[in-house]
C-alpha cells in the first residue's frame, strides 16, 4: 500500500510539473495596464538572461543573424504582467496566471537582426507597438530588439500566442515560438 501510495505521489508531481499547474502567489501577480512603452520595463534582468543564455551570441560581428528568439512577459487586462520562465532546464509553454479580457500583451526578444516579424493571438494578427534595441555590451552596437506586441478585440479567456522572426542575412533562418495562455 505505502507503494501504490508513492506511485501515487509521484504520478500527480509528474503531472503538474508536465502541465506547468504551479500555484502562483499573489505577489507574482503585477498589474492590470496597459504597457504603452517597453521603457517604463526594467529591460536589465531580461538583458543579463539573455547574455547568460550563450546560445551563439555574435557580439563583435556586423548585422549578426539571428541566434534568439524568445518570449519574456506577457500582460492581460483580468491577470496584469506575468514573467515567463526562459531557462534552458525549465521552459515554460503556458502561463501560470489566469488571463483574459479584450486586451493582450506579449514582449518578445531577438537577439540579432530580423527583416520581419510577425505575432498572433488566437490567430488574429498583433499589433508591433513598440521596440527597443538590445545592447549586450558596451560597444554602443545594436544586438537585437524587444518587441512590445498588442492585441485588443473581443472578449478572451484562453488562447494561444505564436510569433515569428526571420533574420535579415545569412543563414536567413525563422525563429519561431508558441505559448498557451490560460
Amino acid at each position: 500500500m505505502k507503494k501504490f501510495k508513492k506511485l501515487l505521489s509521484v504520478m500527480a508531481l509528474g503531472v503538474l510539473l508536465i502541465t506547468n499547474v504551479i500555484p502562483v502567489s499573489a505577489a507574482e501577480k503585477d498589474q492590470s495596464a496597459k504597457i504603452e512603452s517597453l521603457s517604463e520595463l526594467d529591460l536589465e534582468a531580461y538583458t543579463q538572461e539573455l547574455l547568460e543564455a550563450d546560445d551563439g551570441i555574435q557580439l563583435y560581428a556586423p548585422a549578426p543573424a539571428l541566434t534568439q528568439f524568445k518570449l519574456l512577459l506577457i500582460n492581460s487586462e483580468k491577470a496584469g504582467q506575468e514573467t515567463i520562465q526562459n531557462s534552458s532546464s525549465s521552459m515554460q509553454v503556458g502561463s501560470r496566471l489566469d488571463h483574459g479580457g479584450t486586451w493582450f500583451q506579449a514582449i518578445t526578444a531577438e537577439v540579432g537582426y530580423a527583416k520581419s516579424r510577425f505575432a498572433y493571438f488566437n490567430g488574429m494578427r498583433m499589433t508591433l507597438t513598440a521596440t527597443e534595441p538590445i545592447f549586450l555590451d558596451s560597444d554602443n552596437i545594436i544586438d537585437g530588439y524587444y518587441c512590445l506586441w498588442t492585441y485588443e478585440g473581443n472578449e478572451y479567456e484562453a488562447g494561444t500566442f505564436t510569433a515569428n522572426s526571420t533574420s535579415a542575412n545569412s543563414p536567413w533562418n525563422t525563429m519561431s515560438l508558441r505559448f498557451n495562455v490560460y
